[in-house]
């Protein structure tokens, strides 16, 4: 089983200058991973509809579109104008999906998007989650997370957390590790977290891919050329067995 995160930063380059969001769907059509974990994608953006004839709307659906049977999209920003949050996209069915908001202020509205999938072998708990800038914030919303897991996923349970955790200190494993019993892939198996953030120049460990009852095979950052281009994040690319 094939797993990415990414944070597309709604679907424009590191500088916002460059819609990516086409190359991007070719990209990913090559990698074609069978649950992907997006963060910043837009739903809806009314000005740029207008002003930008490259505009894609609901880029969700058009990722999904041909290439993902489900998908599941979470507002997380609210605006008058314009909305972005989380998305699964899954090869396997959806049984369910939920919106969890862990905001913890005003400026930042964080959520977490929760969908358990079939998939042949088994029932897999995944978790979509983009955290706060402030280390203070996601202390509070590790703590949200811990209990949000525990109440919705039984031990035996296969489960991914993955996302963009911003946690440039790499405290998230203090609270998930401990508490929940998830490993983080890279560093098990590399010996630390993965560099994802700038993408031209790597050097914060801000994404992130926790797992539980699965059986880890590789991990990568997708830092090539083409990866590079497309938003200010890399993507995290995991194989594992159930």
């Amino acid at each position: 089983m094939k797993v990415l995160t990414y944070n597309i930063h709604k679907g424009f380059n590191w500088s916002n200058q460059q819609l990516t969001i086409r190359k991007l769907k070719n990209q990913l059509k090559k990698l074609h991973p069978d649950i992907v974990f997006l963060q910043e994608v837009v739903g809806e953006n009314l000005k740029l509809k207008e002003t930008n004839p490259e505009w894609v709307e609901n880029q969700f659906e058009f990722l999904a579109d041909e290439l993902w049977d489900e998908f599941a999209y979470a507002k997380n920003a609210v605006y008058d104008f314009r909305h972005h949050g989380n998305v699964i996209l899954s090869k396997f069915p959806i049984l369910f999906q939920e919106q969890i908001d862990i905001s913890t202020n005003k400026l930042e509205k964080r959520g977490v998007l929760f969908c358990r999938i079939q998939h042949p072998k088994h029932v897999i708990d995944c978790y979509c989650i983009h955290l706060n800038l402030r280390h203070t914030d996601r202390k509070k919303q590790y703590k949200q997370l811990t209990q949000i897991i525990e109440e919705r996923s039984e031990e035996s349970k296969a489960i991914i957390v993955a996302g963009d955790f911003n946690d440039w200190n790499k405290k998230a494993s203090e609270f998930l590790t401990d508490h929940t019993g998830l490993s983080e892939v890279h560093k098990s198996l590399h010996g630390d977290y993965a560099k994802t953030f700038p993408s031209l120049r790597p050097l914060l460990s801000l994404d992130r891919i926790y797992m539980r009852n699965l059986k880890l095979k590789s991990c990568e950052v997708l830092n090539s050329k083409p990866w590079k281009s497309f938003s200010d994040h890399l993507p995290l690319f995991v194989e594992a067995e159930l």
